[in-house]
């Protein structure tokens, strides 16, 4: 095949590669400002800050030995655990021991009352509505309790969840951690918003996790490689138009110096 030929080819699929990837580019684009800039429309201060906290009962009334609490804990477990670490806590009105146990390698964590050695998790529906109504704004009506698997954004793995809505202003989501009764994400109706922008700019979708920017990343990176090709034609087609100028330029008889007979210019 000619040169020419094999320009035309490296033309055609530089102009492919190019639409292909448009779309994404554009979208890359538009969730880019609007993630960057317009923050106004879907953020605001206090996310996953505790707005109405309960405190619980000083510290200094617990009634539970650590000696119980471990007994209990290992029971709770089956017996075969290791204990690693057991703090003291004052939190949604509840005074109770935090325990964490490493079961066959495996981590877990425990909350026992201190008071009264109650197995607080995992937190049940009828627990969870008080620990997620610190998180909301103003006194609003609990519309639904759900228990789910829950992958937190910036993780890979799922968490046992249970996830409070209330009805308030920003229909506001709260999801708690089952066993420790931590907040992993805290939704309103504009904050979505922002979730969905992130995710599309970053093709987060169907759990695979920026995978799918190989879609626009491949056209792009082709038709960078294409681009440069096609440069390397059009910088040899330069090259060679130059030396066909200059050889029509070069004069059939080199200019005769001062006193030169006419017969010696010619050869």
């Amino acid at each position: 095949m000619s040169r020419g030929g094999y320009e035309r080819i490296f033309r055609l699929a530089h102009r492919w590669f190019g639409m292909g990837a448009l779309g994404f580019l554009l979208l890359s684009v538009i969730t880019g400002l609007l993630w960057a800039d317009a923050k106004f429309l879907y953020w605001d201060e206090h996310y996953k800050e505790k707005l109405r906290p309960l405190a619980g009962p000083p510290v200094e009334s617990a009634t539970l030995s650590l000696d119980r609490v471990f007994l209990l804990a290992k029971a709770a477990v089956g017996g075969r655990a290791l204990i690693e670490q057991a703090s003291l806590r004052a939190d949604f009105g509840r005074l109770f021991y935090e325990v964490k146990l490493r079961v066959e390698g495996v981590p877990t964590t425990l909350l026992l009352d201190a008071m009264s050695g109650e197995r607080l998790s995992p937190i049940t529906e009828e627990l969870a509505p008080t620990i997620a109504a610190q998180y909301v704004r103003a006194p609003a009506a609990v519309t639904r309790v759900e228990l789910e698997r829950y992958t937190p954004r910036k993780k890979k793995r799922a968490y046992d969840a249970v996830r409070v809505r209330f009805d308030d202003a920003e229909a506001t989501d709260i999801v708690l951690d089952r066993q420790t009764g931590e907040i992993l994400e805290d939704e309103g109706r504009w904050r979505r918003v922002h979730f969905a922008v992130m995710q599309l700019h970053q093709l987060n979708f169907f759990g695979f996790e920026k995978t799918l920017l190989n879609i626009p990343g491949v056209p792009l990176l082709l038709m960078g490689i294409s681009g440069l090709v096609l440069w390397g034609f059009h910088r040899g087609r330069a090259r060679r138009a130059k030396a066909v100028f200059l050889v029509r330029e070069e004069p059939l008889f080199p200019p005769r110096s001062a006193g030169e007979p006419e017969e010696a210019r010619r050869g």
